[in-house]
């Protein structure tokens, strides 16, 4: 009776064990599924070269790498501020800063519209017709020099439609009035610090010129392409 007991204890506990095992194959079996199903798995190579891709980056974000190793500006691109109207204030930059150099552009601020007739063969005949329209009250002036040298000048405008409403008044008057557009020419400015230069403090500059900036003189990066039909000056 008592080896039966000890036989059923044997037997109850085997049971247990060969259950606790099972449940316990079933959970590993569940872990590694999840591993393969969310690609978690690596090898500690790939797991290695993870790890100093990460470090490489927070030394970057922290400062480590310094800023004359990542220049602000690449070869072929420029740092352009302008225009500036005032060719001493361009000198007084340079000054600050050798680095910097300046460029002048030509360019049209304007036009002017005159209402004329001739050119006349000379200053005399000019003279002569002038005083014809004067006797007439319509107000004029002898050209004395430039493309319209010797003709009459009916009137100077900026508008092109006034000029052209005064043109066909004086045709009603039997005077072959014409019309030349004449362009007003003039100069500014430009700062420009070129990139690509290893030996260049490109914040210190930026810095100088971002101060000089104002709504008149914009403070832009643009390729120095852009700016290769400008004189530059010594």
């Amino acid at each position: 009776m008592r080896w039966i007991l000890l036989l059923l204890l044997l037997l109850n506990g085997i049971v247990y064990l060969a259950g606790k095992s099972e449940k316990g194959f079933d959970t590993l079996a569940e872990r590694v599924a999840s591993t393969e199903s969310t690609g978690n798995i690596q090898l500690l190579s790939e797991l290695g070269e993870s790890l100093a891709g990460d470090e490489a980056e927070v030394e970057v974000q922290s400062g480590i790498v310094s800023k004359s190793e990542l220049p602000a500006l690449i070869k072929g691109q420029c740092l352009v501020l302008g225009p500036v109207m005032d060719v001493s204030f361009i000198r007084g930059a340079q000054e600050k800063n050798t680095a910097i150099t300046a460029y002048s552009e030509e360019y049209e601020r304007g036009a002017d519209y005159w209402v004329y007739l001739g050119p006349y063969s000379s200053f005399g005949v000019a003279s002569k017709v002038s005083s014809e329209l004067r006797a007439k009250r319509i107000d004029n002036f002898v050209i004395r020099k430039g493309e319209l040298k010797d003709a009459v000048s009916l009137g100077v405008f900026t508008d092109a439609e006034r000029a052209a409403t005064h043109a066909k008044g004086l045709i009603k008057k039997r005077y072959a009035a014409e019309i030349r557009r004449i362009a007003k020419m003039a100069t500014r400015y430009w700062l420009v610090l070129e990139g690509g230069n290893s030996d260049v403090d490109y914040t210190q500059i930026e810095a100088l010129m971002a101060g000089i900036a104002d709504d008149n003189k914009k403070l832009r990066k643009k390729s120095c392409n852009l700016i290769a039909s400008y004189k530059q000056l010594d």
